[in-house]
């Protein structure tokens, strides 16, 4: 058996009244008497909060338990090692990935026994409903703002350009060019693979610089922002399923269209047709 023991507190009035001294005795008798161990390791962590796990010595403690260097990891209170339930969840993941109990001193929390076990579990429990209610309120901020049409973070669509003043992309003059030309000629020879010909040929670039495949110029003949409509929530992640149309989020009009609503029609009809 090896402990490691974590003291800590955030102020330096905390200091002068020892109680960091306080806490490390503590610790060590508990060690000695209840653990019946003396072959331990002290981290402190002086005038740092537990808001975050930025803290050298916990850092510090951290890196030494993934290298399976101790068997306990000792706490005056749970609070002096985090207060962010989220943070303490991800330490103790670690924790038992590396066979290292977690005992807290004054709260007589031990992951060694079942009832110190069953506790964490509580806690884990309440961790995971702060997970999904925090992605329920991400994802609430997101569906707000995407009906309104301001930018969610997606990759920005050739023919346009990042505008910070506006924070959302604007028209990109050289690229929209490309665009239009993609949309002409696939209205023109009605095939994504002549389309592609001409582009390789006349060695135009994708917005990153590459080849241009069938697939690249079918995703910019089906994407609806070139004719100034917004839709978010389309796909599950940026290449997965489409969604069913009820969950989409579309703003039509909401931004300068590349494309007309005409030529953009006719284009996805042949796409159709040539699905068949």
């Amino acid at each position: 058996m090896k402990i490691a023991m974590y003291t800590r507190v955030s102020t330096h009035h905390q200091i002068d009244k020892d109680s960091l001294p306080l806490q490390k005795q503590d610790l060590i008798n508990y060690a000695k008497f209840a653990l019946n161990c003396e072959d331990y390791e002290i981290f402190e962590d002086a005038g740092f909060s537990a808001k975050n796990t930025d803290r050298p010595e916990y850092q510090k403690m951290m890196n030494k338990i993934r290298k399976n260097e101790f068997t306990h990891l000792l706490v005056w209170k749970i609070d002096r090692i985090s207060r962010n339930l989220l943070d303490f969840c991800d330490m103790y993941n670690e924790l038992k990935e590396h066979n290292c109990t977690f005992i807290s001193r004054n709260e007589q929390f031990n992951t060694s026994s079942a009832m110190g076990e069953a506790m964490l579990k509580i806690i884990l429990v309440f961790a995971e409903l702060e997970r999904k209610l925090t992605g329920e309120r991400v994802k609430a901020i997101m569906y707000d703002r995407a009906s309104k049409g301001k930018w969610n973070g997606a990759p920005i669509p050739l023919g346009y350009k990042w505008n910070d003043k506006i924070k959302f992309p604007e028209i990109d003059d050289n690229e929209a060019a490309t665009v239009k030309l993609i949309f002409e000629k696939y209205a023109e020879l009605k095939t994504t693979f002549g389309v592609k010909e001409l582009l390789n040929t006349n060695k135009i670039k994708t917005k990153r610089n590459g080849s241009w495949t069938t697939k690249t110029i079918s995703d910019i003949l089906r994407n609806v922002f070139y004719i100034g409509t917004y839709r978010y929530n389309y796909r599950n992640g940026s290449h997965g399923k489409i969604k069913d149309e009820k969950e989409w989020i579309v703003v039509e009009d909401n931004h300068p269209a590349i494309i007309s609503k005409e030529l953009f029609k006719k284009c996805n009809n042949i796409l159709d047709e040539n699905a068949k």
